[in-house]
């Protein structure tokens, strides 16, 4: 299936408005979906969503979710009481839509567990083909899945790049142009081999056989 598009996920999280704004900026998005209370966050990063969805328990501005309905933005309002939280169903009607990358902002925060499904949503799209990417002021966090091979540009402002293992065992993993370079080697998700290594080059390559590998580029 041939992909193409890309996608703005903002969900109910911390929206960092000045970072976020300043991520933005260059960036262009195919369609904006925002996801409960994410459609709050829209509001102040003056962006003007393409769909809005979620059961809305979490919108603490009841006429925002009206204004949206007059500007003509299609709404689908589920049940407070349901199986999938809202960055899921978010996600699911992203898929449908088969894009070439997804971007979810609002994923993190101070609920962990929200935090933990998000990342598990990254899996949900590498299982599809799709780039999805979780961005934050601090961190920005993909999910690699089987065989492949990246690469990747130093960034001053991110320079900290953390492997993790997710769900079981990684295997045949190099590193290449790293401080901490790896060859043909294996994570475990009990293991903390991978975290806090940084690019000694200008790129870097990551290649990896089987399994699900976290990579978490951060600034601190």
């Amino acid at each position: 299936m041939q992909r193409n598009g890309k996608i703005l996920i903002v969900t109910g999280g911390r929206v960092e408005e000045e970072f976020t704004a300043a991520y933005l900026r260059d960036r262009n998005f195919d369609r904006i979906i925002a996801a409960d209370s994410g459609l709050a966050s829209c509001r102040a990063l003056h962006l003007t969503p393409t769909d809005i969805l979620g059961d809305f328990d979490s919108l603490k501005e009841e006429n925002l979710l009206t204004f949206y309905k007059e500007q003509g933005v299609p709404v689908r309002e589920f049940p407070t009481r349901k199986d999938y939280t809202d960055t899921e169903l978010a996600v699911e009607y992203a898929r449908e839509l088969s894009p070439e990358e997804v971007i979810l902002l609002g994923a993190t925060g101070t609920r962990l567990d929200h935090a933990l499904a998000n990342i598990g949503m990254l899996e949900k799209l590498a299982a599809g083909h799709i780039s999805g990417k979780i961005v934050d002021k601090h961190n920005e966090i993909e999910m690699l899945c089987g065989q492949n091979e990246k690469k990747y540009k130093k960034q001053p402002d991110r320079p900290f790049f953390s492997l993790m293992a997710w769900g079981g065992s990684v295997t045949g993993i190099d590193l290449i142009g790293f401080s901490y370079p790896l060859a043909n080697a294996s994570l475990q998700p009990s293991q903390s081999l991978g975290i806090s290594n940084e690019l000694a080059e200008e790129w870097g390559t990551l290649r990896m056989k089987t399994g699900k590998l976290l990579v978490i580029r951060s600034a601190d």
